[in-house]
């Protein structure tokens, strides 16, 4: 049904809202969620098990991998998630669209920093940190 599809866009928006916050809170997140996969990839070594992609300390991630993951899934649903709310939200979707143009923000931090030599991506690698 229409209301469960709702629900379930609503719930991966929740999931991934802190690609929309404020550069240090999507930066401490995204550290924080490196780390809780490359625990996954240890217990994985520890059982013998292969290691899960995106999960092995040995190949840490770079930018570039959180510009891929934002491309490929957090843009177009936070896109979707926008354009569902002008529609049919309260205040024509503005707190919505607020929340997209956050998720542009860090994109470009992230776009930016990929382009930049293999140095890890700091707060500093980028004007457009705000």
């Amino acid at each position: 049904t229409e209301m469960r599809n709702v629900f379930c866009l609503a719930m991966k928006v929740a999931d991934l809202f802190h690609c929309s916050r404020p550069l240090e809170i999507h930066h401490r997140w995204v550290d924080l969620i490196t780390e809780e996969f490359f625990t996954q990839g240890d217990l994985e070594t520890e059982k013998g098990m292969k290691i899960s992609p995106g999960m092995d300390r040995s190949q840490p991630p770079g930018p570039l991998q959180q510009v891929g993951f934002t491309e490929i899934f957090v843009l177009p649903l936070f896109k979707t998630w926008s354009e569902y709310a002008r529609n049919f939200g309260s205040q024509d979707g503005q707190r919505e669209f607020i929340c997209y143009e956050g998720v542009e923000r860090n994109y470009k931090f992230w776009l930016h920093a990929s382009k930049q030599p293999s140095n890890p991506a700091s707060l500093s690698n980028s004007d457009d940190s705000r």
